[in-house]
């Protein structure tokens, strides 16, 4: 029996690696955009395998379950709704932040993601409860409470979700650019960020604003769908000016080849560049005096 072979093995593996974890970024970008228009456009417009338009509803994870109005686990989207929050949960897990902290936080958004996805949210909904009950063998579905308190599992891992992604922005998203050696483009990805790192309470709360001034006359009564796309997005958006600045930078190339290295600070280890380059300057200084 012969020895198998690669035979198209990668040129330079740190080069395989990079591309990797380049993939993991721009798709969490897109999976994330994709999946509300996906979702809302696709079932208003009958697209893919729906046979007729399903009506929009009131939240995201309502696709779960939306196809009959008071029949659980019927959704005709379930498994799209369910693949991609899935996708996203694994690559937020699967990659290796620029710091301790940023690892830990995106490692329980991805679990928390994976709980959004896998423990559906009641059904049906309040406002067709009252007709559902008069229907013969109805039965409502009630989502797996956490802990036995009186929240789901479905809810808490949504907000909790929101709350790790909340805090890389806001506490990380710095990490590779203070890396940048160029100051032009460190000041320029630095200014960007200032404002970036906010993205998700600055649209959460475009929309409980837009919502208290205009009342439903532009969002209607869907609040919760708005606020899902709302943050669903600003995630898809901080992601993308990611993947762009690191693209730009090359920071992630720097990394490898071991220009940055890891240092411990108050917020755990994390890259600095500015020690390493003491350091070598401070090996050269004693290596001439010998």
């Amino acid at each position: 029996m012969g020895t198998m072979q690669i035979t198209d093995p990668p040129k330079r593996l740190d080069t395989h690696i990079l591309r990797s974890y380049s993939t993991l970024r721009w798709c969490m970008c897109i999976f994330g955009f994709m999946l509300p228009l996906l979702l809302v456009l696709g079932g208003i417009n009958s697209l893919w395998w729906i046979p007729a338009p399903l009506e929009i509803q009131n939240s995201l994870s309502a696709y779960y379950h939306a196809g009959s109005m008071c029949t659980a686990f019927e959704g005709v989207y379930r498994d799209l709704f369910v693949g991609i929050l899935a996708a996203i949960s694994f690559c937020l897990i699967i990659y290796t932040g620029f710091g301790k902290l940023e690892n830990w936080l995106l490692n329980i958004a991805g679990i928390c993601l994976a709980g959004v996805a896998f423990f559906p949210t009641d059904w049906p909904e309040p406002q067709v409860l009252s007709a559902c009950q008069v229907t013969q063998g109805f039965v409502t579905f009630t989502s797996s409470r956490l802990l036995g308190l009186p929240v789901s599992i479905h809810f808490a891992s949504a907000l909790a979700f929101f709350l790790m992604i909340t805090l890389v922005n806001v506490f990380t998203a710095l990490n590779t650019v203070k890396l940048i050696e160029n100051a032009r483009k460190r000041n320029f990805w630095e200014k960007l960020f200032s404002v970036a790192r906010f993205l998700m309470p600055i649209s959460l709360g475009l929309v409980l604003l837009l919502r208290i001034v205009t009342g439903t006359s532009i969002i209607g009564d869907r609040i919760v769908l708005w606020l899902e796309c709302a943050g669903i997005w600003a995630f898809s958006f901080y992601w993308l000016l990611k993947s762009i600045e690191i693209l730009n930078t090359k920071v992630d190339v720097d990394v490898i080849n071991g220009n940055v290295q890891w240092a411990s600070s108050s917020s755990g280890d994390e890259l600095d560049r500015k020690e390493l380059q003491y350091r070598r300057r401070h090996l050269v200084k004693r290596h001439r005096a010998k």
